[in-house]
């Protein structure tokens, strides 16, 4: 392996910087899981001693939860790191543990480091020949640490080191290595030529492409294979380790467990087998709300303060829009979340007067390639005089005859529809002016929506109105197969898959997602047209007089309970408990979905969903056709029901069991496959 000296001779040299960890400082075999373990138990034991008590598995847990999502938004910023500072206070405010404690997180992280790690002794040496020879070495490192704490660091576990001309650390200058924009920074500061300086490190990307890209000499010196081995197979065994905590430390089931299947009575030989509808139980209702529908929407809010704060940090006076309708419902939760703990946000949160239909307009009056696909999957290639009437707000027919969608779109765009274009045109004018209002001096927009595919903003990006903006849903599936491009900027908090997954027991949510959407819509209409209000801005058609008022009376009645919840989410021991009641209410949760009986049905039944893109008709929830007719007929109504496994109570009362789990391994056997 070539030596860092004759690197510096080679090249002819001004400053030489190093990487930290595994470069500087060798880590042994612990994993990244291990090590965090570690470090919430050694925190719990300063807590206990402090008259407070918390589980280790469930802050470990909570603390890797708030580093993905503060990564995640960092990745959709593209650009900006996560701190340290930020994680532990974000992790103890929603953990309920006084803001003073964080010293003591912060120094248990660097008390556990210190003991993973010893000094290099082959680049120690080379550094002392260096520093003999008057070279300058600063150390540059992507780490959520700060360049204080860092220095720290180094110098606990490398105490002989020479003296380093500067500790550059990624967290504080919110720039990285692995997207090399760290580099000219720090030859900025160092007041060096890229090409006059060499670096060290392990990372292949970071440490030996990007410098090289930017015209710096690299020399990349990895761990050995076996080394990385011992540390996959440590990170294994302790994510093992840690699940089995958090299964000690859920609570055992309330004593108002979720609906359970009831028998339903036997039918005579002469009849079908209709089942008689069970009563809802009130009671049973408003328990599943509370103690399942609860703990998900608290999560929800969780996640949602996490990815928002990093948003803000690393781009600055962040503003969240709530869309409507759900979102209203959403931002509603989220307000109450942050008043039960106390919390400021840094994000603005504002309502959002959009739909997919105001959305539509936008990227037909301003170009892109969104629109046909998007329209033709809800209406339909041929249904050309609903889609104009949907995009006109009006009972307004075109004036020539089109075949497609397709070519009515583009008679719109090219004008020989006028009529149509000007009610577009003027439509997405005053939208325009009502999203300018609200993203004013933002330096980052956050669409938030409750899901599952993001049209939304899909559509906004490719009219150009939204190309930095961020989306945050409920969750996120490719269910349209529309393509992809847009979920680079698209998070789901709950679950991010295609289908629900056997085993991810919140991906249930996919299988009856109406169950969960239905919570959050307020008795409003859906955004269809603007108009100019008294003080001649646009507003919309959901803007009645006492359109906010309805949005603490929802038509849900769980509603009221998920608010409950959160609300008694102030009692410090209710927060502390919420991860492992979270991990009982996603169980509950799978097993209500996936497998309902009489009761259950009766409890979740929903009345029928709007289809909406300006349009008046709805779909049911359980076809209509599974309560009569040849099993066959009645099998394939099942099978257009938008909650399946509800529909097959309603089909065969006798024999529902078996299609459920037909389901369910269906579902099973198409996440072996993906």
């Amino acid at each position: 392996m070539p030596s860092v000296v004759d690197l510096l001779q080679a090249s002819d040299c001004q400053l030489l910087t190093i990487d930290a960890f595994d470069t500087l400082m060798l880590r042994d075999a612990s994993s990244a899981p291990r090590r965090l373990a570690r470090i919430a138990r050694r925190f719990c034991q300063r807590l206990a001693a402090a008259g407070l008590e918390r589980h280790p598995a469930v802050l470990a847990r909570q603390r890797r939860d708030i580093e993905r999502l503060a990564f995640r938004a960092c990745a959709v910023a593209g650009h900006g790191e996560v701190r340290l500072d930020d994680v532990v206070t974000t992790l103890l405010a929603q953990a309920g543990i006084p803001a003073r404690h964080a010293a003591d997180w912060i120094d248990c992280e660097l008390e556990v480091e210190r003991e993973c790690l010893r000094p290099n002794p082959r680049l120690v040496a080379e550094l002392e020949t260096l520093a003999a020879r008057g070279m300058p070495v600063r150390v540059v490192s992507d780490t959520l640490l700060s360049g204080e704490q860092l220095r720290r660091l180094i110098d606990a576990v490398c105490p002989g080191l020479p003296p380093l001309a500067a500790v550059h650390s990624s967290a504080d200058l919110q720039l990285t290595k692995r997207d090399g924009s760290i580099f000219p920074a720090v030859a900025a500061l160092a007041g060096v030529a890229p090409g006059r300086i060499a670096h060290v490190g392990d990372d292949r990307l970071a440490d030996h492409d990007q410098p090289r890209r930017l015209g710096m000499h690299a020399l990349h010196r990895d761990r050995p294979r076996s080394h990385k081995l011992r540390r996959r197979a440590d990170a294994a065994l302790a994510r093992l380790t840690l699940r089995t905590g958090l299964w000690r430390a859920s609570p055992s089931p309330s004593p108002s467990p979720s609906p359970s299947p009831s028998p339903s009575p036997s039918p005579s030989p002469t009849q079908t087998q209709t089942p008689m509808p069970a009563r809802a139980d009130p009671a049973a209702r408003d328990a599943f709300a509370r103690d399942v529908l609860g703990p998900v929407f608290a999560e929800y809010c969780r996640r949602l303060h996490i990815y928002l704060e990093q948003a803000a940090a690393i781009e600055g006076r962040a503003v969240a829009l709530f869309c409507a309708r759900g979102g209203l419902g959403l931002m509603r939760l989220y307000e109450r979340y942050l008043a039960a703990l106390g919390i400021t946000p840094r994000a603005r949160l504002r309502p959002l007067m959009v739909s997919r239909l105001i959305a539509a307009r936008d990227v037909l009056a301003h170009g892109g390639d969104s629109l046909v696909g998007e329209i033709e999957y809800e209406f339909g290639a041929g249904q050309v005089d609903a889609v104009a009437c949907a995009l006109a707000g009006a009972d307004l027919a075109p004036v020539r005859e089109h075949a497609t969608v397709r070519d009515l779109i583009a008679a719109i765009r090219d004008g020989r529809e006028s009529a149509l274009r000007a009610r577009v045109l003027e439509q997405a004018a005053l939208f325009r002016e009502h999203w300018a209002a609200l993203t004013a001096d933002a330096g980052a927009v956050i669409v938030c929506d409750t899901g599952l595919y993001g049209s939304t903003l899909k559509m906004l990006r490719d009219s150009g109105l939204a190309p930095r903006t961020h989306c945050v849903l409920l969750a996120r599936s490719d269910y349209k197969h529309l393509g992809r491009a847009h979920f680079a900027q698209v998070t789901g908090l709950l679950t991010e898959r295609d289908g629900y997954r056997p085993g991810d027991a919140l991906s249930s949510v996919l299988a009856f997602w109406h169950l969960v959407e239905s919570l959050v819509e307020p008795a409003l209409p859906s955004v269809r047209r603007f108009a100019r209000g008294p003080d001649d801005a646009p507003r919309a058609n959901l803007e009645i007089e006492d359109w906010r008022a309805r949005l603490d009376a929802m038509p849900n009645p769980g509603f009221a309970g998920v608010l409950d919840y959160i609300d008694d989410l102030a009692d410090p021991c209710a927060l502390a408990a919420h991860a492992p009641r979270l991990r009982l209410a996603a169980r509950r949760l799978e097993t209500t979905v996936m497998f309902p009986g009489g009761a259950a049905l009766a409890t979740l039944a929903l009345d029928d969903r709007s289809m909406d893109f300006g349009r008046g008709e709805s779909a049911p929830v359980i076809d209509p056709a599974c309560a009569s007719g040849p099993p066959a007929a009645r099998l394939r109504a099942v099978k257009r029901s938008l909650w399946r496994a509800g529909a097959a109570v309603r089909s065969f009362p006798l024999a529902y069991r078996p299609l459920q789990l037909a389901m369910w391994l269906g579902y099973a056997a198409r996440a072996c496959f993906r």
